[in-house]
């Protein structure tokens, strides 16, 4: 089955914990003994952000047992880009969080995928990563209202507040104190882009996102509970688009 590494685990002296975002399982941790002892046995698939055809089998506990692994997209292109090495560790960290264990996440699996051909191919642009964060909430059942408002269901103005805590975009009336205003254009992409996804990120007039980035991720963060990780990085290694 398609299998998608969202990350590796050293367990003991030769072995790995393999997490996996698989076809028809969604999120599965796979246990893979002698893997960082054997060259040959896994012939170089299990590295982040790779594709493979995975063999799983029953376990004991939580964990499977990862018999075999092939890779079907190495997506060598992006390991050459530092930032998009970031992007790629922030797609993955995404689908982590928004999946749980032995729940199918198919859609997701598919939208992450085909993030990781845009990195493979160019840099991602900052429209092509609000769609993924969009898509992954979409996929964890989260998607944020931008259509009405989301407290009232009335109309929304054209320049919105982005209100984590109500759910999406908020009138004014509505909105909690602090919560910030997406100029017209911004709030217009971020609709495009839910309803559009990766397909449409890329046709999409340049349009300053920096405040719909912000609200994305405190929606994100408020749904997870904490800030994801890999936003540090994209910032330290100036990714954060």
């Amino acid at each position: 089955m398609d299998a998608l590494v969202l990350r590796l685990t050293p367990y003991k002296d030769t072995d790995l914990v393999v997490q996996l975002l698989a076809r028809g399982l969604g999120r599965v941790s796979a246990f893979a003994r002698g893997a960082r002892a054997s060259k040959k046995r896994f012939a170089g698939a299990l590295e982040p952000f790779q594709l493979l055809d995975v063999e799983l089998e029953p376990g004991r506990g939580e964990l499977s047992l990862l018999q075999n692994a092939s890779v079907k997209r190495a997506f060598l292109g992006l390991r050459a880009d530092l930032g998009a090495m970031a992007h790629a560790g922030y797609a993955a960290e995404l689908a982590r969080e928004m999946t749980r264990d032995h729940e199918p996440a198919d859609a997701l699996l598919a939208l992450s995928i085909a993030f990781l051909e845009v990195l493979d191919a160019r840099p991602a642009t900052s429209a092509e990563l609000r769609a993924l964060e969009l898509g992954a909430l979409d996929a964890a059942g989260f998607a944020p209202e931008l259509s009405r408002c989301a407290r009232c269901g009335g109309e929304l103005p054209a320049s919105p507040c982005f209100d984590a805590d109500a759910g999406g975009l908020a009138c004014l009336r509505c909105a909690r104190p602090g919560a910030p205003r997406l100029a017209p254009a911004a709030a217009d992409a971020l609709r495009v882009l839910q309803s559009g996804g990766l397909t449409t990120a890329a046709a999409l007039p340049p349009v300053p996102l920096e405040n719909a980035r912000n609200a994305l991720r405190a929606f994100i963060a408020h749904h997870v509970g904490r800030r994801l990780r890999s936003v540090e990085f994209m910032s330290q290694v100036g990714a954060d688009l």
